[in-house]
């Protein structure tokens, strides 16, 4: 295969070629690198983008992308991305740019029922390629950037085009497209979520339930001072303060900086600069009402405590776990994964509101046309109750 062209785009001339490009093109691939392991504020820092011809990467924080996104929003142009999910809400988070038309490899191969799906997986298996670099937790934010940073910038939207066609083809060879390009548009309609701190947050920590009274009180203060330091450096809360130091502290309520120092989970340069700021928070942990003891959170898997606070009603759970029966047969008898069938999010939903004919099951979020021709009696069959044997389910033909 002969070379490709590569352009690193930092300057308006290089910025014109790429979106002439891109405006050529049927499809393009895409990938956004961003700095949320480094940075309080995430922001998308890098946009990688490759067309049958070149491979482009393009530098949002030198450039003004707008000339981009009206061809990214364009449904008659594909976008082929990896693990879609993050790229689709960070792009509108950032720029308001709602996909027009993507294809994710990801979630294709999930629908095929392949078990390695991570894009070095998948190269390797689909197309032979092995891909030895590894760069996805850099710090994106800083330039200039580094030239491993940039290699494996290009290789990670270099060959999804290829690799789109080839999962593609055994999608329709398999009668599978419907329900992968289903999951393309729901993954398309993803909102982004703002950031909120949450204050009491300091409850979920392990050492919550671990200390006595005042030492919640001082947990509690370090937890909100953690945050304000956070915000004011633009670093992420567990780069400011460990929460081994956190718990620590509140343990051992150091009075002075002699007895600060000798707290493990941190270092000398970080005391230097926040170690007043923690005595002071100790010091009002010290003089602050004791919170309750935390209890212990949900069931296991982090929902709630099955007939505690936030509960669903009785019924609601009961539906609920005729859906994942069902589910988990048809994943079963479909060599998928759970999810491919039907998100959690749906199954609730589908529980709650408890639709008696396929009318009403088609206005519960989350079910699509694809869902609703191939599942929906299915569906209605296990709310109520008459689901049948695991491995056994028909899988209906699609309308």
């Amino acid at each position: 295969m002969s070379e490709r062209a590569q352009h690193l785009v930092h300057e308006a001339q290089l910025l014109d070629a790429c979106v002439e490009a891109v405006a050529k093109s049927a499809r393009v691939a895409l990938d956004t690198e961003s700095n949320g392991f480094h940075a309080y504020y995430e922001r998308v820092c890098l946009l990688q983008i490759a067309t049958e011809e070149a491979d482009w990467v393009v530098d949002p924080l030198a450039l003004d992308i707008a000339p981009l996104l009206p061809l990214l929003r364009d449904p008659s142009r594909e976008l082929v991305l990896h693990a879609a999910e993050f790229d689709v809400m960070c792009m509108k988070r950032d720029y308001g740019v709602a996909f027009g038309r993507i294809f994710d490899t990801h979630a294709a191969a999930k629908a095929l029922g392949l078990t390695r799906v991570g894009l070095h997986d998948l190269l390797a298996d689909q197309l032979g390629v092995q891909l030895l670099i590894d760069e996805q937790r850099s710090d994106w934010g800083r330039r200039p950037l580094a030239p491993q940073q940039i290699e494996y910038a290009f290789a990670d939207v270099r060959w999804l085009l290829p690799m789109r066609d080839k999962l593609a083809e055994q999608l329709v060879a398999r009668g599978l497209l419907a329900e992968a390009e289903a999951e393309f548009a729901r993954l398309i309609s993803r909102e982004p979520r703002p950031r909120a701190f949450d204050p009491e947050g300091w409850q979920r920590m392990k050492a919550a339930r671990a200390l006595e009274g005042r030492g919640r009180a001082v947990l509690r203060e370090l937890y909100l001072l953690r945050d304000r330091r956070a915000r004011e450096v633009n670093r992420p809360a567990f780069k400011v303060l460990s929460d081994l130091f956190l718990a620590e502290v509140a343990r051992r309520l150091p009075k002075d900086e002699q007895e600060l120092v000798k707290i493990p989970g941190s270092s000398p340069n970080t005391l230097r600069r926040v170690g007043p700021a923690v005595l002071e928070a100790v010091k009002a942990g010290l003089a602050a009402e004791p919170p309750v003891r935390p209890r212990a959170q949900g069931n296991g898997q982090g929902r709630y405590r099955k007939g505690g606070p936030g509960a669903p009603p009785p019924e609601v759970e009961e539906r609920y776990q005729r859906l994942r029966a069902w589910r988990k047969g048809r994943a079963e008898s479909r060599k998928v994964e759970v999810q491919v069938i039907a998100p959690n999010a749906v199954l609730w939903a589908i529980a709650r509101s408890n639709p008696q004919d396929p009318a009403e099951l088609s206005r519960v979020e989350g079910m699509d046309q694809f869902r609703i021709d191939q599942y929906g009696q299915e569906i209605l069959g296990a709310l109520a109750n008459a689901v049948p044997a695991q491995g056994s389910l028909p899988i209906a033909p699609s309308s």
